[in-house]
């Protein structure tokens, strides 16, 4: 069967970080992912399959494997699969989600931001809906945002909290970390080899809430995914 694909929007409720996991000698101890060509903020697919599929692994969802493939970091049983037919990588394709769109501060239009975006940021996600072959993927100019050619002065100076450990009430450890703001947009693709399969993974995705990146117990990387395309469109 021919892949098909469809693209999904991801709202980050709270601030999120998916950090990228290198070490750093910087002022901020803790970076987050970012496209390797533009420095513009991502989830890279790794990241972002893996906390979809921990997702749907609470969902009792009956072809986890078939989607995701066999998970080798939580299923020992596995172990023995991996040299038999039964282990599988998956047969979906989850693409880099890259940033469609970020908050800026603004006391004008009574929310206190205003969700910016530019040609930079659009670009390259139109492109590949094209080459994906795409159908009826909204366009960003249909989510209302503002269009800011100098954005990128904001994500090259993203949000940077302070963390501190405590043991016995004392200070322990300080570390700095960059966080992408809630109420970030980004988009990914996802293709797919079976249209029964996906009807199900696709209203599971968009029923709750996502957990995306590192500190959740903290709250950060709480998400929001829809389908901003429609697939079943006749």
């Amino acid at each position: 069967m021919k892949l098909k694909t469809v693209a999904y929007m991801i709202r980050c409720l709270t601030n999120m970080h998916v950090g990228k996991g290198d070490a750093t000698y910087e002022v901020v101890d803790k970076c987050v992912q970012r496209n390797v060509i533009t420095g513009v903020p991502c989830i890279y697919s790794s990241s972002l399959k893996g906390a979809l599929r921990h997702f749907f692994s609470s969902h009792k969802f009956a072809y986890i494997d078939h989607v995701f493939g066999s998970d080798m970091s939580r299923d020992a049983e596995n172990e023995n699969k991996k040299n038999e037919k039964e282990y599988s990588v998956g047969n979906f394709t989850f693409f880099q989600a890259n940033l469609l769109a970020y908050p800026v501060q603004s006391l004008d239009n009574g929310t206190n931001y205003i969700l910016k975006t530019n040609n930079g940021l659009k670009r390259p996600i139109e492109d590949l809906a094209k080459h994906l072959g795409v159908e009826n993927y909204i366009q960003s100019e249909s989510f209302n945002l503002e269009e800011d050619d100098q954005l990128y002065t904001h994500l090259e100076h993203l949000p940077v909290i302070a963390r501190n450990k405590l043991e016995d009430g004392k200070s322990e450890n300080l570390w700095y970390e960059e966080v992408v703001p809630a109420e970030s947009r980004f988009v990914f693709f996802v293709s797919y080899d079976n249209e029964e399969i996906f009807k199900e993974f696709d209203e599971i995705i968009q029923e709750g809430v996502i957990q995306i990146g590192a500190n959740g117990s903290i709250g950060y990387g709480f998400c929001k995914i829809a389908n901003v395309t429609n697939p079943f469109k006749k």
